[in-house]
């Protein structure tokens, strides 16, 4: 997969689970379980990019490749302060949150299957019954009719739905865009919703969305982890 670097952005302290990058998943910690299933895709480079000397080191031991960033605002500052400590490789950036266990190959082979403009963003979103949405800390997307995202919410989109898409929180980035996001201002919708995709969005950013059948689960609660450990258990 020529020409694509995966960072994956991971911080120990999380507001909901403190630590959560070194749970243990059934006796692999999340960090790793996420690494192991981007690494199926083949990336020329996968990186984590951490605030943390624990979690470089339990990356480095299992010979995965890390880097301290010190602190960011967000998840793509994180990983833009990353990639330009390797020397900005790459002609695709992948963003891949450290806290979705489930990874699969998949995930980066789709996101790095679309043709994307210099100043373009591509992310994924999967099919899910309406009152999965409920939960506000399950992000929502609407598209146009050529997947082009309208707009991303916690509440309910779009009103009376049967079926919703859920935002997954991973992304792939040209070096122009990545530039472009992790630099620009927050905007009014995306600090009322807390959602920085919004940001990108009121500053002309334009994010396609792929959606499909992932398996997918971002862990941010103690229930969250123990439903992992469920699932691994049982795989």
């Amino acid at each position: 997969m020529a020409g694509t670097v995966v960072v994956v952005p991971a911080r120990m302290e999380s507001t909901r689970l403190p630590g959560k990058p070194l749970a243990d998943i059934c006796g692999r910690p999340m960090i790793l379980r996420v690494l192991d299933g981007a690494a199926g895709a083949n990336p020329d480079r996968l990186v984590v990019a951490t605030d943390s000397e624990e979690i470089k080191a339990v990356v480095a031991a299992a010979g995965y490749e890390a880097v301290i960033t010190g602190p960011c605002e967000s998840g793509t500052q994180r990983v833009y302060k990353a990639w330009k400590a390797l020397g900005c490789p790459g002609e695709r950036i992948i963003n891949l949150q450290g806290d979705e266990p489930f990874v699969q190959p998949g995930w980066v082979e789709a996101l790095t299957s679309q043709e994307m403009l210099p100043e373009s963003v591509v992310t994924l979103a999967k099919k899910v019954p309406a009152d999965v949405g409920e939960d506000p800390s399950v992000v929502k997307v609407v598209t146009n009719s050529t997947g082009e995202a309208l707009y991303f919410s916690r509440s309910i989109i779009p009103w009376g739905a049967s079926f919703i898409l859920h935002h997954l929180g991973v992304y792939s980035f040209t070096p122009e865009s990545l530039s472009l996001c992790a630099c620009s201002p927050p905007g009014k919708l995306s600090l009322q919703e807390k959602l920085e995709q919004l940001g990108w969005m009121e500053n002309g950013i334009k994010i396609k969305v792929i959606p499909g059948d992932w398996h997918a689960m971002g862990v941010d609660t103690q229930e969250d982890l123990e439903e992992a450990r469920k699932w691994f258990r049982n795989y």
